[in-house]
């Protein structure tokens, strides 16, 4: 998204560097990344961080800024944001990420179904005790809200990741690009709104207790 606001680089000695002698389009990029694991995937809630950067395409010949460049951006010809580069490629300047406070995230479970369990068993260290391993898949609904407490519109990416043990199913809406194990949306939302996505989930649920072997029960027990 384009903003029409000023940002500046100091030079540093030794470096010769002419990126704001010609103009620059400044892109706002936000993005959630969402990964569970299997304990928190069924928590009533949980919040995530807006990750916002702030890149500068230039025109002209390319030039390399170091890493970690002190930034300056402007609005209204006032500094609002202090921040470093964190590279460039081509003909962008990339800044580091930050948390972007004014984009609020809850995810909340909406339904859980808890699969069957199935018992099996591990050796433990005492010859006299067995580990039992519960594992279960249960089917979790959640639903992702986002609330843009801007003035603008904003345009961001939710990321989720799938693992081994919480494997995506399918969502309302559909994603829209899949490359495994990354589901990504783009999502618009207006100026103090909100944005839903409810995401359908299987999750591997594992549990272990270590348990005296029955056999040697029954000899305590004697």
């Amino acid at each position: 998204m384009k903003k029409k606001m000023k940002a500046n680089i100091p030079t540093r000695k030794k470096i010769k560097l002419n990126w704001f002698k010609s103009k620059c389009d400044l892109n706002i990029e936000r993005e959630i990344k969402i990964q569970y694991t299997a304990t928190n995937v069924s928590y009533n809630k949980i919040n995530w961080d807006v990750i916002i950067r702030y890149i500068l395409v230039k025109q002209g010949d390319i030039k390399e800024i170091p890493i970690n460049s002190p930034m300056t951006l402007y609005k209204d010809n006032l500094p609002f944001l202090f921040l470093n580069t964190a590279g460039t490629i081509g003909n962008k300047i990339i800044s580091e990420d930050l948390i972007d406070d004014d984009i609020k995230v809850d995810d909340d479970v909406v339904n859980i179904n808890e699969g069957i369990e199935k018992v099996t068993y591990e050796d433990a260290r005492d010859p006299k005790e067995h580990i039992e391993v519960r594992t279960r898949y249960d089917n979790i609904s959640r639903k992702i809200t986002i609330e843009n407490k801007l003035n603008d519109d904003i345009q961001l990416i939710l990321d989720f990741k799938q693992t081994k043990d919480i494997v995506f199913v399918s969502s309302e809406p559909v994603p829209s690009e899949i490359e495994e194990p990354n589901y990504k949306y783009k999502i618009n939302i207006p100026s103090e709104q909100k944005s839903s996505i409810i995401i359908e989930l299987k999750a591997k649920i594992i549990a272990r207790v270590t348990k005296i072997k029955p056999e040697f029960l029954k000899k305590e027990k004697q």
